[in-house]
């Protein structure tokens, strides 16, 4: 008997791996088109992962920077409190949520920056004053008015300073 294998008489095309058997030229078309079609889907996941990445990077971003001003009275507070009997309590309690505040701004990588007798950088401090202050070198840092703050390494809001003359 003669060997009864069929014949592919179809245009030829890819081999299709589960059968062996050629794919007419269509059939190679629609499955390019299906691998594309799947890595343009792959593409749009991780383009829209990093978009939210990004968007929640900048709403985490703007949220801390308004909390910046809270920390800003509380150290006003701190500052201009007297250690009196009468106002020991209240001295305490502002301790107290300065501390949670700290402890908040290290959950989320915020940290202070300590501008005090640096050299003054453009790119770090504002400069809202020059001011004589003599035996101290020009252009450093001689008064904070407003910390500066850093979040993940990245300038989150710069520190407003008074700086030495010549």
């Amino acid at each position: 008997m003669a060997d009864e294998s069929p014949i592919n008489t179809s245009p030829p095309g890819e081999m299709d791996p589960g059968t062996d058997i050629r794919l007419p030229d269509e059939a190679v078309a629609w499955k390019e088109r299906y691998l594309r079609q799947l890595a343009d889907l792959e593409n749009t996941k991780k383009r829209l992962a990093r978009s939210s990445a990004q968007e929640v990077d900048a709403q985490k971003e703007t949220l801390l920077r308004d909390i910046l001003p809270v920390a800003d009275g509380l150290d006003l507070a701190l500052l201009h409190s007297s250690p009196d009997d009468d106002s020991r309590n209240i001295l305490q309690g502002i301790e107290m949520i300065r501390s949670l505040l700290g402890k908040f701004f290290a959950k989320y990588d915020v940290e202070e920056m300590d501008a005090l007798g640096q050299p003054f950088d453009s790119r770090l401090h504002e400069s809202i004053g020059v001011v004589r202050y003599p035996g101290v070198a020009p252009n450093t840092i001689v008064r904070v008015e407003k910390k500066g703050y850093l979040l993940s390494g990245k300038l989150l809001r710069p520190a407003q300073v008074l700086i030495a003359s010549s």
